[in-house]
């Protein structure tokens, strides 16, 4: 469960989606902290394999896309 909710995340998130992070977490039955466990591991692995794209947050709202340089 807990890959597939990784892969489902960072695919949304490659895809050009803005993924929000309530809706994410009431859909696939998480917590928040979990949410932000998964982010961060998807950030981990952006940082070391792919070094032209960051993922960025509109914090108000607490949307999470993938923005390119």
């Amino acid at each position: 469960m807990k890959t597939q909710n990784i892969l489902t995340l960072y695919d949304t998130l490659l895809c050009g989606a803005m993924v929000e992070k309530k809706s994410f977490c009431t859909q696939k039955g998480i917590s928040e902290r979990t949410f932000y466990r998964y982010i961060r591991e998807i950030n981990i692995f952006i940082m070391h394999c792919k070094r032209d794209v960051v993922l960025r947050v509109d914090d108000p709202y607490g949307l999470y896309y993938i923005a390119k340089f």
